[in-house]
């Protein structure tokens, strides 16, 4: 019995806690590909962010996570941009969205394109130089702000460019500051 009793305190006290495993939050982005593959990902405050499409139903076909616009209408480049759309329409975490606008993407195609002010519009109403914003969730506000780029906080390298908008492949690295504030990301 004194064995027994010997045995299970010796095994208790040889057991130790292992400490935790910290993952790597680059770990889980998809990988950098030149296939058209349609991925994309990012780390925003230690947590990644990748599209996600919306729920389908019977009347509502769902939203498309990743969507790529361009209007390549204007052969001088002046009014020339392409964006991405990046959209988390599950959970809205740890962004809603993101758009990256690219000023001339269909004349300069590969290469690097330098960050600008942000002035949180898209599209047409975006302002025509290269630029990010996103709308990230603020747990201390338990809501969502928007952060964009400024002059030279980031940049984003094309490494491939098809014509026909099939593949767009590259990546980027940068800093976006909340809107009419100083905290960044």
């Amino acid at each position: 019995m004194k064995n027994t009793i010997f045995l299970l305190l010796l095994l208790i006290i040889s057991c130790s806690k292992s400490d935790p495993v910290v993952e790597d939050p680059l770990a889980k982005l998809p990988p950098e590909t030149q296939a058209g593959s349609n991925t994309f990902g990012c780390i925003i405050n230690n947590q990644v962010f990748y599209p996600r499409d919306g729920t389908s139903s019977l009347f509502n076909p769902g939203g498309k996570g990743l969507k790529f616009y361009g209007d390549p209408s204007d052969p001088s480049g002046n009014g020339n941009y392409g964006e991405l759309v990046i959209r988390n329409l599950q959970d809205a975490k740890p962004a809603n969205s993101m758009i990256i606008h690219l000023q001339g993407l269909d004349q300069i195609k590969t290469g690097n394109y330098i960050w600008h002010d942000s002035n949180f519009q898209s599209s047409v109403d975006g302002l025509m130089q290269n630029y990010v914003y996103a709308k990230i969730y603020d747990s201390s506000v338990n809501g969502w702000q928007y952060y964009g780029s400024y002059e030279n906080s980031g940049k984003v390298t094309i490494t491939k460019y098809a014509n026909d908008n099939t593949i767009i492949s590259g990546n980027f690295s940068g800093k976006l500051r909340l809107l009419n504030g100083t905290e960044e990301v």
